[in-house]
């Protein structure tokens, strides 16, 4: 179980947006979040992110899972690249490298080799450049720049800074930030408003190649099929549950 509701409610203003709705998010889970306009399809994912808490009943989530949400409203670093930008979502080996160059620098003014403090050094920087192999270190910029690349970026773009792109450019440069990151759970509002044919068509192969748990909001029903495995209906403040893409989901509902 990665997310569970039992019988949540949430109200704005005395109105029922979600009247005692329950459904359960797995591992693997790829689910498209359909309903019409103002049903609360967004307020579901902000929801889940932990931005609304509910009014009655239960949300239930698996400990210390990592939650990634493309919003429709990005509050980003406007002085940041978008290399560094996408390169934030390896904020731990950004420090293991950070603090591996700075025991090398260390290394070049020590003399004092056999002393415990440089042999406590040298097992330290073992530990690290280990933990940095396990966790992808090594093929870093290889995995930012096919992602990037994926999403219509150009080299020469890389480093140029978010203040330099239109809002549909600095909302790539976010869910490249968050593929890359792979948290446990994915909400994605709209990933698609702002992208180019070839752009979600790398989107599709990436999410249905990858064994990503997602939610996704999206009125491209190419996309959804092309995703999503599993459709919930919002609609009158309750929560319908679909077992199938959105294509067959139609002849069901």
């Amino acid at each position: 179980m990665v997310v569970s509701f039992n019988k949540a409610s949430l109200f704005f203003g005395g109105r029922a947006i979600f009247n005692e709705i329950s459904f359960q998010i797995n591992p693997g889970d790829r689910i498209g979040l359909v309903g019409r306009n103002g049903a609360g399809k967004s307020t579901l994912l902000k929801l889940i992110a932990g931005d609304y808490a509910l009014d009655e009943g239960s949300k239930n989530m698996a400990k210390e899972m990592r939650i990634g949400f493309l919003r429709q409203d990005l509050a980003m670093d406007m002085e940041k690249s978008i290399m560094q930008i996408a390169r934030s979502a390896f904020d731990e080996i950004m420090r293991i490298n950070e603090r591996m160059e700075e025991i090398n620098m260390e290394f070049e003014v020590r003399t004092d080799f056999e002393s415990d403090s440089y042999i406590l050094l040298i097992e330290e920087l073992s530990l690290l450049s280990e933990r940095f192999g396990i966790l992808g270190g090594d093929n870093l910029d290889e995995s930012v720049e096919l992602v990037l690349k994926g999403l219509g970026f150009t080299q020469d773009t890389f480093h140029n800074k978010l203040h330099t792109f239109s809002g549909g450019w600095r909302m790539r440069a976010e869910l490249a930030r968050l593929l890359l990151q792979k948290p446990d759970l994915l909400l994605l509002d709209e990933p698609t408003n702002h992208l180019d044919i070839e752009s979600i068509m790398w989107l599709e192969q990436h999410l249905s190649e990858s064994n990503q748990t997602l939610m996704v909001v999206s009125h491209d029903r190419t996309f959804l099929d092309n995703v999503t495995t599993r459709t919930i209906e919002v609609a009158m403040g309750k929560a319908y549950d679909f077992n199938t893409p959105y294509s067959k989901y139609l002849t069901l509902r």
